[in-house]
């Protein structure tokens, strides 16, 4: 039996919050008298004041993605959609469940995620490069590539501190998706630049689904959903609501959006 690109069992994320004690209202004297307290022992005389709740992101999520195979995360706000690209990027672990890559992964999941704002574009290619693993001549063959696609080449040896948002997007598109990846992992990254950009990362991700590239994908798109997966899951609330043909969940998730 082929072993799948990704298996997700039994996934929990969950994060403590933390509330600060009754009586200090988080004020500013509060916050300059903490440390002190801390030094005397006088924070101990609050510790059974000190509120905490448990905030669960995920609630045990299962699933398979196939190799070469397309999958869309869809869901509102808040559903878990990118904690569970940070755990398929092993940014963050799971608090519970297994979670199994049988293939390296690349990931864009914000902006400047792994790019040093300091370092020139050039710099930043050879730099993502080499955290997945690639030679500097496997780099040096795709680069003119990279930043031909990215549409930056005036700006290429600027510290990207200074790109906007729209240009830190192409570059890192452009790298995630030349740099060999065999699980892309991508959270909104159409949501920005042009319209003309927008195709043409589109039909990119369609190249890399032609070669047998995974592909797990984060978008507010419907129409980019439907266009890039096959499949698609819905999250809502932490819990996979459903998970399905593309076209049908996303169905189904405007139903719901719309009351009916």
């Amino acid at each position: 039996m082929n072993q799948p690109a990704i298996k997700a069992e039994n996934i929990w994320k969950e994060y403590r919050i933390r509330h600060a004690f009754e009586g200090s209202s988080g004020s500013f004297k509060a916050l300059l008298n903490a440390p002190f307290n801390w030094l005397t022992g006088q924070s101990q005389k609050y510790a059974h004041l000190e509120k905490s709740e448990q905030f669960v992101a995920l609630r045990d999520i299962s699933f398979e993605v196939e190799h070469g195979e397309s999958v869309g995360l869809i869901g509102r706000n808040g559903a878990g959609k990118s904690t569970l690209l940070k755990i398929l990027s092993r940014i963050t672990r799971p608090s519970k469940g297994r979670l199994t890559l049988y293939h390296r992964v690349n990931a864009l999941l914000e902006v400047g995620t792994g790019f040093n704002p300091e370092l020139s574009g050039r710099e930043n290619i050879y730099l993502n490069g080499s955290f997945l693993g690639m030679k500097i001549s496997e780099i040096s063959q795709k680069f003119d590539e990279i930043v031909s696609f990215s549409e930056i080449e005036q700006f290429i040896d600027t510290p990207v501190k200074y790109y906007s948002s729209g240009m830190f997007v192409r570059l890192a598109f452009s790298v995630a998706v030349h740099l060999t990846p065999e699980i892309l992992l991508l959270d909104e990254v159409l949501s920005v630049g042009d319209a003309g950009f927008q195709n043409k990362s589109l039909s990119k991700m369609k190249e890399l689904l032609g070669s047998g590239a995974t592909i797990i994908f984060v978008s507010h798109n419907d129409k980019a959903i439907q266009e890039i997966c096959k499949r698609a899951i819905w999250l809502d609330k932490g819990s996979l609501r459903m998970d399905g043909p593309s076209a049908s969940v996303v169905e189904e998730y405007g139903k719901f959006l719309s009351g009916g």
